[in-house]
C-alpha cells in the first residue's frame, strides 16, 4: 500500500500551480484595467493583430510556419485573458464604453 492509495496527497496542491493561478489573476486584473480605457483596448487589439490571431496564411517556408505558430500562441493567450477579464467584446467590436 502506498501513500496515494489512502489519499494522503489528495489535498496537496503544487506551489507552481498556485503561483500560476496568482500570476494569471494579476494578468486578468491588468487587462481589466487596460480594457477600461480606449487606449488600453487599442493596445490589446494591436497586440492581437501583430500576433496574427485574426489572419490565416499558409507560407511554404517551414521556419515561417513555426514562427507564426509561436506568435499565434501568444496572441491566443492574450485573447483568452481578455475573455476572462470580460473585455473581449469591446476589443473585437471597437465598442465605445460610456463615460470615456
Amino acid at each position: 500500500m502506498s501513500a496515494s492509495d489512502v489519499g494522503y496527497f489528495d489535498d496537496y496542491e503544487s506551489p507552481d500551480i498556485k503561483q500560476d493561478e496568482n500570476q494569471r489573476s494579476m494578468l486578468v486584473n491588468a487587462i481589466q484595467l487596460m480594457g477600461k480605457e480606449y487606449v488600453g483596448r487599442e493596445f490589446l487589439r494591436w497586440l492581437m493583430e501583430k500576433t496574427k490571431v485574426f489572419e490565416q496564411e499558409f507560407p511554404k517556408d517551414l521556419t515561417l510556419v513555426a514562427w507564426n505558430a509561436g506568435l499565434r500562441t501568444v496572441g491566443l493567450e492574450i485573447l483568452s485573458l481578455c475573455s476572462e477579464a470580460n473585455v473581449l467584446q469591446h476589443i473585437l467590436t471597437k465598442e465605445v464604453i460610456e463615460n470615456e
